[in-house]
């Protein structure tokens, strides 16, 4: 798998973290399970994806663009879901029914829940899956899945988590990350790019990327530090 290098976040907390980590690696933590979707709709531009800015308060991801989502709760795996349905998401998964049914209902009750809009479990297109490198403090086992706009609804930050959202082009998106001008973590980059290459949002829900798990590596390049990931 081709790999590359992400800069690391410009916060002085972040690299004193990663740096200690380096001196002396603990034992990480385990992974919380989660769930993140980015929500699509087709523009005359091309498809364009709702994005959240978290607050800067938050211990994980401050200030950073996200999609909507987060960890699984217990109760995720009590929420009857279509059979044929978790079968199948959990055939493209890789993964047992079990596994990839309270994924599908996180996702559905985090985008419900912080932009209010009210998918289905039939909705969600697997698009990666990514694990929090072990140094951070905070360490999620995440899942990407994709969804078109559903019609009649709208999209509205409901959380407060966040302190703005709005519909993007990526392209604008990436170009506001490289010119320092928006904060986001790899596998954010990644979805955008990969969005930014469809020209329309059928054609985006019917790619089927490879589903490999992807844990950035931290890195010490001397004179800065850099998250290395092998991307499928």
């Amino acid at each position: 798998m081709p790999w590359r290098e992400f800069e690391a976040p410009r916060s002085q907390a972040w690299v004193e973290n990663a740096r200690a980590w380096l001196a002396s690696p603990g034992e990480p933590l385990v992974p919380r399970g989660a769930a993140t979707v980015l929500v699509v709709r087709d523009t005359d531009d091309g498809p364009a994806v709702f994005v959240q800015r978290r607050v800067s308060t938050m211990a994980f991801a401050p200030s950073m663009y996200v999609f909507p989502g987060g960890g699984v709760d217990p109760e995720d795996a009590e929420v009857e879901l279509d059979a044929r349905v978790v079968t199948e998401a959990a055939d493209a998964m890789g993964v047992g029914p079990a596994e990839a049914a309270p994924l599908l209902a996180a996702a559905v009750r985090e985008v419900e829940e912080e932009c209010g809009l009210r998918l289905s479990a039939a909705d969600l297109v697997p698009r990666a899956h990514w694990i929090t490198p072990p140094f951070e403090k905070r360490r999620f086992d995440t899942w990407f899945f994709a969804a078109a706009m559903p019609a009649d609804q709208t999209a509205l930050g409901k959380s407060g988590e966040t302190d703005h959202d709005a519909w993007v082009l990526p392209r604008r998106l990436l170009t506001a990350y490289a010119e320092g001008d928006a904060v986001m973590l790899p596998p954010t980059v990644v979805m955008l790019e990969q969005l930014d290459a469809f020209a329309t949002v059928d054609e985006f829900l019917a790619d089927r990327p490879v589903l490999t798990a992807v844990s950035p590596q931290l890195v010490d390049l001397g004179d800065r530090l850099v998250m290395r990931s092998d991307i499928p």
